[in-house]
């Protein structure tokens, strides 16, 4: 039987350009190898503004959730559209879509070893030099982290 080196790719996507740009390509592959395609988007709610937009006081608790609900709106349309995009470009794909709460590159790590991943494939934003140190790069951190093997699109 064949069992093609990468028959299934995680592609972590969150709707940026490095992400849409690892996606194409970790759909191309996928298609190439005959294989499945898992797609992660994380939700870090660890990330919210304590200030209001016009700098005058803290946000209220409903004010907080509301910008949760926002967010996993906006992540949850950007999964379902790229999804439905793979999907009419390799219909005979195999998609599995992943929407899941947690710090990026600890979701992506667990979920390639929890799906026994063949190569995750992510992009970078190249924020290098300070904004780079000071905020951590996500795909810096699954390369460090995870055992399987990654591949990082610019």
């Amino acid at each position: 039987m064949f069992d093609p080196m990468f028959s299934r790719i995680l592609v972590a996507y969150d709707g940026s350009e490095p992400s849409k740009r690892a996606l194409d390509l970790a759909a191309k592959t996928a298609a190439m190898f005959r294989g499945e395609l898992i797609i992660v988007t994380a939700i870090f709610r660890g990330a919210v503004p304590i200030f209001s937009e016009e700098g005058q006081g803290t946000l209220s608790t409903a004010d907080i959730q509301d910008y949760l609900d926002k967010m996993e709106n906006v992540y949850r349309s950007a999964l379902e559209s790229a999804v439905n995009e793979v999907r009419n470009r390799y219909p005979d794909l195999d998609v599995e879509p992943l929407l899941i709460d947690g710090r990026p590159s600890s979701v992506i790590v667990e979920e390639a070893e929890k799906r026994d991943a063949h190569l995750i494939i992510i992009g970078s934003r190249g924020l290098g030099g300070v904004t780079g140190w000071l905020l951590g790069s996500t795909s810096r951190k699954v390369v460090d982290q995870c055992t399987k093997p990654v591949l990082v699109v610019k």
